[in-house]
Formats: C-alpha cells, structure tokens, sequence
C-alpha cells in the first residue's frame, strides 16, 4: 500500500477524522478517488451527481452581482482578487459605446472581445482580478454576475 505524502484536501469534502501524518491508500482506493475528482486548473474539485447517479452539469451558484458605470471615455475597470468560477459580462442595453473585454491582459478598443449595448458573454475564470473592461463612453454600464 502506498502512503499519502501530501494530504489529499477537498474544501467542499470534509473527512472525518481528518487525515493527519502519512496514511495508507490501496491503489484500489487512489483509483477511485482519481475517478471522484477534477481538476480546474487551481485546486482539486468533487464530482457531483444526482441520486439518480446523473452528473450535475449546471452553474454554479451566484456569488455576487457587480454593476459598473464609465466615469469619463475611455475609462478602464480591472477585477478585485475575488475566487469564482464563472463570470457574466454584460452591456446594458441602451449604452452608446462599445465593452471591450478581455482575460489576463488590459482591454482596449481592438483588444479583447468586443461588447455592444445589450450583449453579453460568458467566461469561466479562477479570479475576478484577471478580468478586464475598457468602456469606449463616458456613463456607459456593464452588469457583471460572479459565481463561487
């Protein structure tokens, strides 16, 4: 049997007793468990199904709403350090500009994606930091939607 050298943590599976010191794991156990989890890139995630044993594949739950106006053309919004999952960007019908939006780099007009008044896109991001906004208008409005 091999022996757990760093102790497998899942936030929303707590074990108890809690695992301390260096436990045994048979690989018929390490198999299963390898099958009950993924991976998002950041941390190890449970698998959830149904009592009918479906895989839920749904949002997640809504963790906040954000909603923003442009203080002055060309006015730029970057993400506080929030963890979430998935992000809603949204351009409030009745802007006159255009939503650039882009992930990991700033936004500007031709970098990114480019929202119109009304439109929106969707994102699955780790961090609400990483997302960027750049408003071509001065009181033009986005509505953003983050989930845990």
């Amino acid at each position: 049997m091999a022996e757990i050298l760093k102790n497998l943590t899942f936030e929303d599976l707590p074990t108890k007793p809690p695992l301390t010191g260096r436990p045994r794991i048979s690989d018929d156990l390490q198999q299963t468990v390898a099958l009950l989890v993924g991976w998002d890139g950041v941390t190890r995630r449970i698998i959830r199904c149904s009592p009918t044993g479906a895989l839920y594949v749904t949002s997640p739950k809504v963790k906040g709403i954000i909603n923003f106006q442009a203080d002055g053309d060309s006015d730029d919004w970057q993400g506080d350090a929030i963890k979430t999952s998935e992000v809603l960007i949204k351009a409030k019908t009745g802007n006159t500009g255009n939503l650039w939006v882009n992930v990991g780099a700033a936004a500007a007009v031709n970098t990114g994606f480019q929202l119109l008044s009304g439109e929106y896109v969707n994102f699955s991001i780790n961090n609400l930091h990483t997302l960027y906004l750049h408003f071509t208008k001065d009181d033009d409005w986005v509505n953003i939607i983050y989930t845990v």
